[in-house]
């Protein structure tokens, strides 16, 4: 039993797990987020009047309608109020309730509501930004880029999720398991190695189960969680199930 072996073997189990919360997530997400940024849009060059020019400088506000500018919330984002943002040389807080707004830009601030709070972002640390028709068609055509390619970003969200949490936080975690393990059974676990070994083989029951788990919570609508610390606890066992092995023939050394 090598620390070298178990580490080939981690790799393995690790992209192994990697693929099937990856396939999972794209299979789940992929349409739906298409079909959102794709309706997002269409929303972006509809909303938007053609003849519209506005400009935010750090000083002011000038636009070639009148005041007050509506923007509507798009879809998408969900649980937001009506309008996502309005904007008024001369407006009032009052406003955000009064158009059920998120966001406020006046010739001083900009205005975030946040339920019976106020945030609040002076103007002058704003860069200074034109907004036209030609701009929302240039953000329109992006999200349709994306919408184009929700799988291909889908699969890399995933993936890099799930690699940065087997190759960075799992491995700590095993690393520290170890090391507890090669206290408490120095007697049987002779080397730093032969414990780490042990940490990353009893480990495979707790990966799948949470596999399992994190599968299930993607496809059904039901989160799906079992008590606190499970995780922990079932790779103690395991952990003891193969310690108990290596008192008799090393069943990891063939």
């Amino acid at each position: 039993m090598t620390r070298l072996g178990a580490v080939k073997y981690y790799v393995l189990l690790a992209l192994v797990l990697t693929t099937v919360n990856t396939t999972v997530g794209v299979i789940k997400y992929a349409p739906a987020i298409k079909n959102d940024l794709t309706e997002s849009a269409k929303e972006v060059i509809q909303n938007f009047p053609p003849d519209l020019e506005l400009t935010i400088s750090p000083n002011s506000i000038t636009a070639n309608k009148a005041f007050p500018l509506v923007a509507q919330t798009p879809k998408i984002l969900k649980g937001l109020p009506k309008n996502l943002l309005i904007i008024d040389p001369n407006g009032e807080v009052g406003m955000l309730q009064e158009h059920d707004a998120l966001m406020l830009i006046n010739n001083s601030y900009v205005i975030i509501g946040n339920g019976d709070s106020v945030q609040t972002t002076p103007l002058k640390d704003v860069p200074e930004t034109r907004v036209d028709y030609s701009m929302m068609q240039s953000l329109s055509q992006s999200l349709l880029f994306i919408a184009g390619n929700a799988c291909l970003f889908t699969t890399g969200f995933f993936a890099i999720s799930s690699l940065f949490d087997f190759f960075v936080a799992r491995l700590v975690y095993l690393a520290v398991f170890a090391f507890v393990l090669r206290l408490v059974y120095r007697s049987v676990l002779t080397s730093y190695s032969r414990s780490f070994a042990i940490s990353v083989y009893s480990v495979t029951l707790p990966l799948a189960v949470d596999t399992a788990l994190k599968v299930a919570n993607i496809v059904t609508p039901i989160s799906i969680s079992p008590f606190p610390g499970w995780f922990v606890f079932v790779h103690i066992i395991s952990a003891f199930y193969l310690l108990s092995r290596l008192e008799k023939p090393d069943p990891l050394a063939r």
